[in-house]
């Protein structure tokens, strides 16, 4: 039985830089050292050679290139079986709709198999590389013997990822609500945002990450809503300012929302199985796909189902998609989840990988000696190691040593000189001479191992928060304290513009346009602003006021980055300023246009309301009118009835017009036929009337009577004010 000599450094076992299995091909063959897989979970592969016609493989010294030996298969075999060595990792991403990391849950577990039904497999030594992100306690691993049937064929144990692992497929989501949002999610601007993702995505197997900074605090019952619903949307919001994103849609409206889905591996190795499912929920309707970089994508009732064979280290793909959503309320509409699956061979825990390994299984050794017929004392001598097992082997020492003088070497194989042997499968060495009248007893020393498979398996699954679609809706009216202006005077006309946010998003752009200005009809200046903000007067800056091509216009911007946040949800804005009439000719008229504009953060689609506009007239008011004064005796002496007329005989209408009459002192009054208020004006008893208009052509008639009393003089009754 051959015997591993350790402390021979010449001839030790070399790390065989996982025995070439570290790139994948397109065709999923792996060749290395002379070996295709056939079959990678058996661990089955064939040996490859430039003459497959031969069964023979002639070997050469790797220095001298000297002939040293021979390969002969057994009936042309070339193919044997791979000891098996097993990184087996679960891993679990949940992520938000930011790509942030929610949880991180990993399983890992090292199996060394034996797939042979037939060998067993013993005196089993592993090296592991870059075990520092994990709780295994050492680096080497022992095992007395494997068997070939379960469980005894297979020596598994568990392993935990003790450090921040970063994730290493990234996910995310973009949706976008803007009319060109097919042009603003494309495939170039995305992968440069999940190269920015790249750096910064990082979990930890144990614990969930911390929260982010910039996430506000959530009340308890909006943490339960978010649960329920998905990523909220507040002031400035959780979601990555991207500029490719928006989630507002309008009210009333049928609204189109592209869907962006992308993936970005950072393995150092192919990903494979990829399988993404995109949940619709009900309130989205006709769902159609636009494109896929990768794969195909189809609709499956109530979910799009996008798979592909392979995703290259450091490459993107991306699915584009869109949905129809008409609402008719302002409750908030969620997007629906995604669950991603695939498989990996690339180990999350930071490199952990096998740097050496060691096995035995069945063989036999022997030197043929065969002296001469015609030279008695001459022996003809050869080396034979003949594979017995199922397995493929490498013979990587072999060295026969001259009885009586150890320096004297008959063969000497080092690493790498002799092709790996398959199944049956006998080296030959060349045939030396050897003189001696005893029987020759050789020194031997052989190394030899089984061949691994060093397989890393992930299977990955990663699942992504959706986010809640506000609804934008605005709404509003205005009016004029005055429709009517006098021509030709300067007259100030009080427009009082009210907004309201009747929508669930906040808003963070609001713009009042009034149109129509003239030399006639002029607009406010800055300072003459108004703004009242929830019942709290706001101040305007001046920069927020523009008037251009007969436009005014008030545009408050990043409303999110001011003092007051954002224009929230039931929340009001009233604004109030000056029309300035300047002499308006007769008959002239100011007929305008109004119109409220919003926009969301991030920003989606503008939305718009148009308040009914009253219109300023010109009235050419001339005032004409006549006044008179009668005064009838009636009844008993001392007892008049006083007559009063007022009668407009312009063409114009009278308002607010004021009647006066005194009544002198030697009189008492009463009964009338218009109550008017007592004053004394001009001294003495003063009835006033407050008459609100008079139509063109009206005539108004007010009686009243009055009594003298003691030395009275009916004529002081005929003066009239």
């Amino acid at each position: 039985m051959a015997k591993k000599d350790k402390d021979k450094k010449k001839k030790e076992s070399k790390p065989t830089a996982r025995m070439g299995w570290g790139k994948e091909e397109i065709e999923e063959e792996l060749v290395a050292e002379g070996l295709k897989r056939k079959d990678m979970d058996t661990g089955l592969v064939e040996l490859i050679d430039r003459d497959t016609a031969t069964p023979v493989i002639e070997t050469y010294d790797e220095d001298t290139g000297k002939l040293e030996g021979s390969i002969v298969l057994k009936k042309g075999n070339r193919e044997g079986l791979l000891a098996l060595v097993k990184i087996i990792e679960e891993v679990d991403v949940k992520q938000d709709h930011d790509a942030n990391i929610k949880s991180f849950t990993h399983k890992g577990k090292l199996n060394i198999e034996n797939p042979s039904t037939v060998d067993r497999l013993w005196d089993i030594d592993i090296s592991l590389e870059n075990i520092g992100s994990t709780d295994l306690k050492s680096k080497d691993i022992s095992i007395q013997e494997l068997g070939t049937e379960t469980p005894d064929n297979i020596d598994s144990r568990e392993f935990r990822i003790t450090k921040d692992i970063k994730n290493l497929l990234l996910v995310k989501e973009f949706i976008c609500t803007l009319p060109n949002a097919d042009e603003v999610l494309n495939i170039n601007d995305i992968e440069k945002e999940l190269t920015k993702l790249k750096d910064k995505k990082s979990g930890n197997a144990s614990k969930p990450p911390k929260p982010s900074k910039k996430e506000p605090e959530i009340k308890k019952e909006e943490e339960e809503e978010e649960d329920e619903l998905g990523e909220t949307w507040g002031d400035g919001g959780t979601l990555a300012e991207t500029g490719l994103e928006s989630f507002g849609i309008s009210i009333d409206r049928e609204n189109v929302v592209h869907f962006a889905i992308a993936l970005r591996s950072l393995f150092d190795k192919p990903v494979s199985n990829i399988k993404v499912v995109k949940n619709i929920p009900d309130d989205f309707t006709n769902p159609v796909i636009v494109d896929t970089t990768e794969g195909r994508a189809n609709i499956e009732g109530n979910q799009i189902v996008w798979t592909f064979d392979k995703l290259a280290p450091e490459y993107t793909v991306m699915l584009k998609f869109t949905c129809n959503i008409m609402v008719t309320d302002i409750i908030k509409r969620r997007t629906g989840t995604i669950e991603v699956t695939y498989q990996s061979a690339s180990s999350f825990a930071e490199g952990l990988d096998i740097g050496k390994f060691d096995a035995y299984t069945r063989n036999k050794f022997y030197i043929d000696t065969v002296e001469r017929d015609e030279e008695p004392g001459i022996f003809d001598c050869k080396l034979v190691f003949d594979n017995a097992s199922e397995f493929i082997i490498q013979l990587f020492n072999a060295d026969v040593y001259a009885p009586e003088d150890e320096s004297k070497k008959f063969v000497d194989i080092d690493p790498n000189e002799v092709n790996l042997l398959p199944s049956g499968a006998q080296w030959h060495s060349i045939k030396w001479q050897y003189e001696s009248e005893e029987y020759p007893t050789f020194r031997k020393k052989l190394e030899f191992r089984v061949m691994p498979d060093f397989q890393t398996i992930v299977n990955g699954t990663a699942s992504l928060s959706d986010v809640i679609l506000e609804i934008g809706s605005i709404t509003g009216v205005m009016s004029y304290n005055l429709t009517e202006v006098p021509t030709y005077r300067p007259k100030d006309v009080i427009a009082t513009l009210k907004v309201v946010n009747n929508g669930s998003a906040p808003l963070d752009e609001i713009t009042v346009v009034h149109h129509s200005f003239s030399e006639e009809y002029q607009p406010p200046k800055a300072n003459e602003i108004k703004l009242v903000w929830d019942g709290e007067e706001v101040e305007i800056a001046a920069a927020a006021v523009s008037f251009e091509d007969k436009e005014f216009k008030i545009d408050l911007k990043d409303l999110k980055d001011s003092s007051t946040g954002m224009f929230k949800p039931e929340s009001t804005m009233e604004f109030e300023y000056p029309i300035h009439c300047m002499n308006p000719v007769r008959e002239s008229t100011f007929e305008s246009e109004i119109i409220y504009l919003a926009n969301t953060f991030p920003i989606s689609q503008e939305l718009e309301f148009k308040p009914e506009v009253p219109v300023i007239e010109a009235m050419h008011i001339r005032r004409k009118f006549r006044i008179g004064k009668e005064v009838v005796p009636i009844g008993d002496l001392g007892n008049y009835r006083i007559i009063l007329t007022l009668e407009n005989i312009g063409e114009s209408k009278l308002s607010h017009l004021i009647l006066l009459d005194k009544v002198p002192d030697s009189f008492e009054y009463g009964t009338y036929s218009l109550t008017p208020e007592i004053t004394d004006e001009v001294g003495q008893d003063t009835l006033k009337w407050d008459i609100e208009v008079l139509e063109v052509g009206e005539k108004l008639e007010i009686t009243y009577e009055i009594t003298g009393t003691g030395k009275y003089s009916p004529s002081d009754a005929q003066l009239a004010l």
